[in-house]
């Protein structure tokens, strides 16, 4: 089953008059190109392709798509294009779930995007228990983690959390990596069927996230907007019926709420989860390819 990703238009309010000509690179193939200068400029909504990139083999398939020469950022950041590394799988709806039946989880690295801000490429891998067990173990003994996670266990007893982690069908374990070393946890789930999903009103194909930084040299803002901004982009790209991406950070996490704002992800209102008092954050496929890819 092939699906059609459905896009976010641009409405009447929107300045198609913030457009720029793109020339051709000389280092650069075309859809990087047009990557590295929307990421570059942000107030720029809509490109002009000059003529001779006519000669880049991507010239075809993106007019093909897009309509180029005329290139709309919306549009094309809800394009896979080189971003996704593996493909859309068919969710046949569940009338008595309520939901769909989700697809098998894929293998090895799903998403990878050279950052043109970062200047470094954030890959998105599958977590696998053998590899980084150690690494994930020793993130989690750090007090800045544990007291939110609270999974400073020993070493077995982690093992068995992370091997239940792992073995959920709803939830897909992601090691997030900068040019090939890794900085991150992230867990992508669907949320309904979390225990998220019984304290909000949700939809079929809402995607929620839990984010765990455990490498000291990849904190700060600009590595939460290349992590956070992948991670977002991957949701929306995997699955093009998800319109949505929530959160339930703990309610006490102050710092985290700047960065999400930042990233489109707006708190909605406290509630108490079995384990603790969160917050609920949800953001939009509208607002983030409008607003923050």
């Amino acid at each position: 089953m092939t699906l059609i990703p459905r896009e976010i238009t641009m409405s009447s309010r929107d300045d198609l008059s913030a457009s720029e000509r793109l020339a051709p690179s000389q280092t650069l193939m075309l859809l990087e190109a047009i990557d590295h200068h929307f990421a570059t400029h942000p107030a720029c909504r809509l490109l002009i392709l000059d003529e001779a990139w006519r000669a880049d083999p991507h010239w075809y398939p993106l007019c093909q798509a897009l309509g180029a020469p005329r290139v709309l950022r919306e549009s094309f950041y809800q394009r896979p294009w080189h971003w996704l590394k593996s493909d859309y799988a068919a969710q046949p709806f569940e009338i008595e779930l309520g939901r769909p039946w989700r697809p098998i989880k894929p293998r090895g690295v799903v998403y990878e995007r050279f950052d043109p801000r970062l200047e470094q490429h954030l890959t998105l891998r599958l977590c696998d228990a053998e590899r980084d067990l150690d690494r994930l173990h020793q993130w989690m003994q750090c007090e800045r983690v544990s007291r939110f996670w609270q999974q400073n266990k020993p070493r077995e007893a982690f093992s068995e959390w992370l091997d239940h982690r792992l073995a959920e069908p709803h939830r897909l374990s992601l090691i997030g990596e900068l040019d090939g070393e890794a900085f991150g946890y992230f867990e992508l789930y669907w949320a309904p069927e979390d225990v998220l999903g019984e304290y909000y009103d949700w939809q079929a194909f809402d995607r929620g996230l839990h984010v765990l930084v455990g490498e000291e040299n990849y904190r700060g803002a600009r590595f939460v907007d290349a992590w956070l901004t992948g991670l977002e982009h991957y949701a929306y790209l995997s699955e093009p019926r998800t319109d949505r991406v929530v959160l339930e950070p703990d309610a006490g996490n102050e710092r985290i709420f700047r960065h999400l704002e930042r990233m489109g992800l707006f708190s909605l209102r406290e509630f108490d989860l079995p384990d603790k008092r969160a917050m609920l954050v949800m953001g939009t496929r509208y607002h983030f390819f409008g607003q923050v890819m």
